[in-house]
């Protein structure tokens, strides 16, 4: 089975005081990892958690890194061929902003095997929920402790009571990438004619964390 690594980041007000957090997830047991830098942007704060998530493998350790930040599930499997070809410069001739931290973790993730996987933000996901909290907390200059374990205070700190949506949603998942729809139709317009790819109808928010959290595990 596959470590899997949970990562965010973010700021307040961008540039800003920021945090970062990484779960750790090894068969069944958890480990939580944060921190904080005076004056950071949003995206350095996505970059810096996955670099330090990185940091955390051991030699030849295969992983999920798992993040809802686009920028940096973008930048690592696609932006990066390019930038490197032109000498860190992007299309248009102009520098790579945060070359430091995109040398840095291509140089972290050469000779991994390594799977980078896109989840939406803010949507129930409860590793993503509990990084999203540490980041933030750091952020704002608060404490954290930072647990190791089963996991059961990432999932007992989910709401308890189910909230009915008032109309559907309706997931899709495509190589990993996990996407929300307000209709049927648009749902499966996204995986028409991809082989492995899903929809599910989710009325509440309780099936919409269970069946995120799921779809996780299958992989």
């Amino acid at each position: 089975m596959k470590t899997k690594v949970f990562t965010d980041g973010g700021c307040i007000g961008n540039p800003g005081p920021g945090g970062w957090a990484a779960i750790v997830l090894r068969g069944e047991y958890y480990e939580e990892f944060g921190g904080s830098e005076p004056e950071t942007t949003n995206n350095r704060m996505e970059m810096r958690a996955a670099l330090e998530g990185l940091g955390l493998l051991a030699p030849g350790e295969a992983a999920v890194v798992i993040t809802d930040s686009r920028y940096l599930i973008d930048g690592i499997t696609k932006w990066i061929h390019g930038w490197k070809r032109k000498g860190w410069r992007k299309s248009d001739g102009a520098e790579v902003l945060n070359r430091d931290l995109w040398e840095a973790l291509d140089k972290a993730a050469e000779g991994k095997p390594l799977e980078w996987r896109h989840i939406a933000g803010h949507s129930g996901h409860p590793e993503n929920e509990r990084c999203d909290k540490i980041a933030n907390t750091f952020a704002r200059g608060g404490e954290v402790e930072l647990k190791k374990g089963d996991g059961s205070w990432i999932y007992s700190s989910m709401p308890v009571a189910d909230e009915v949506y008032e109309k559907p949603l309706y997931l899709s998942e495509v190589k990993g990438d996990i996407r929300e729809h307000k209709s049927w139709p648009e749902c499966e317009a996204r995986i028409k004619g991809v082989k492995g790819s899903r929809c599910k109808k989710v009325k509440t928010k309780g099936e919409h964390i269970a069946t995120i959290a799921a779809w996780g595990d299958d992989k």
